[in-house]
């Protein structure tokens, strides 16, 4: 489908399952391992190792991380450990994604690549919601390299007030 609310082409599509494209997957970093690379830190091996199996059994079937598999965890009162903290390092992800995927847009065309962004965004990982974007926006540069520095820096200052005894002890307190 091609839209004309705009001088851009869109060429819109229904993305079904997507394999990230590898020249823009290359750009975009893996939430998970960010995050587990983040909060293993200080962390015995064995500690180590239950983070990095409660991310990787969240992984969608393409390898990245979901943020769906996120969505009850961090709520007020709902205490799930350490990946509450994963849930709160991602809080900007959809934000960012969207404004990225429709800089220049406006209208009905960026309603639609924002849902689509953020429906990709949760069921398939950040390289499937990039990937369909500027399939989508072909004759647009969309720079993957700066969707990943973008999303690089909101994971860091989501994740700059965490101390590391409090990953350790939600650690502690979610093997009880």
């Amino acid at each position: 489908m091609v839209l004309y609310d705009s001088p851009e082409e869109l060429h819109l599509f229904d993305p079904g399952a997507l394999t990230p494209a590898p020249h823009v997957a290359e750009h975009i970093p893996d939430a998970g391992a960010f995050f587990v690379d983040w909060a293993t830190r200080g962390l015995s091996a064995d500690r180590a190792r239950e983070i990095e199996s409660a991310v990787n059994g969240r992984r969608n079937q393409n390898g990245w991380f979901p943020l769906e598999s996120l969505d009850s965890i961090g709520r007020k009162g709902f205490w799930r450990g350490p990946l509450t903290y994963l849930a709160r390092m991602t809080a900007d992800d959809a934000r960012i994604m969207q404004e990225w995927a429709t800089d220049g847009l406006g209208g009905t065309q960026s309603s639609r690549i924002e849902a689509t962004v953020d429906h990709l965004l949760h069921q398939q990982g950040h390289a499937a919601a990039a990937t369909w974007a500027v399939a989508v926006r072909p004759r647009t540069y969309l720079d993957a390299e700066v969707l990943g520095d973008r999303l690089l820096a909101a994971w860091e200052y989501n994740l700059g007030s965490i101390r590391a005894k409090d990953v350790a002890k939600s650690v502690r307190r979610w093997n009880r």
